[in-house]
């Protein structure tokens, strides 16, 4: 059965339902709200992962921790935490998941909620998604930087990168 989404106006009026296909045609006419979710550690690192090869989208190249659709009916910060036990196999508390700013993608018709949560679990102790996620690690603030600014990274508008490494300058101090 395909995912169903909850579409809204580009100022957040909700509109109804939609299914995840007619989410993603080319211009739909109405948003949706992906949860876009960034993990640190108590070492100052930050959780990166790498895309599996068998994503239709930018197979192979390094992302957030976890993103994912916010289901219809679901708050953001639950599909948040539910794509957080499915792409690593954590779990995280509502408390521990903590709404950062919200995200306008006009090219993609996406509302994003960006989410940062702290983890202090090694990589080896979470349990990818294999058809998502490829691999995980953590990185220093300085190698996040220079990963989130390069070719290997998912494109990403530079405006939202400049807001994650402002709202890590923050998180990290």
């Amino acid at each position: 059965m395909e995912e169903k989404l909850d579409v809204y106006t580009r100022d957040g009026k909700y509109l109804g339902v939609r299914t995840r296909t007619e989410c993603h045609t080319e211009n739909p006419g109405f948003y949706h709200k992906p949860a876009w979710t960034w993990a640190y550690n108590s070492k100052g690192e930050i959780l990166v992962q790498k895309r599996s090869m068998q994503k239709k989208k930018f197979p192979g190249l390094w992302d957030m921790a976890c993103a994912g659709h916010v289901e219809a009916g679901e708050s953001a910060k639950m599909g948040a935490i539910r794509e957080a036990k499915e792409e690593l196999g954590i779990d995280v508390s509502e408390n521990e998941m903590q709404f950062m700013f919200e995200y306008i993608e006009d090219d993609a018709w996406e509302i994003g909620q960006v989410f940062f949560f702290k983890l202090d679990k090694e990589a080896k102790e979470m349990t990818l998604q294999e058809e998502e996620v490829e691999e995980v690690k953590w990185v220093s603030f300085e190698e996040f930087k220079n990963l989130l600014y390069s070719d290997k990274w998912v494109p990403m508008d530079k405006k939202i990168k400049d807001l994650v490494v402002a709202e890590f300058v923050n998180v990290l101090k």
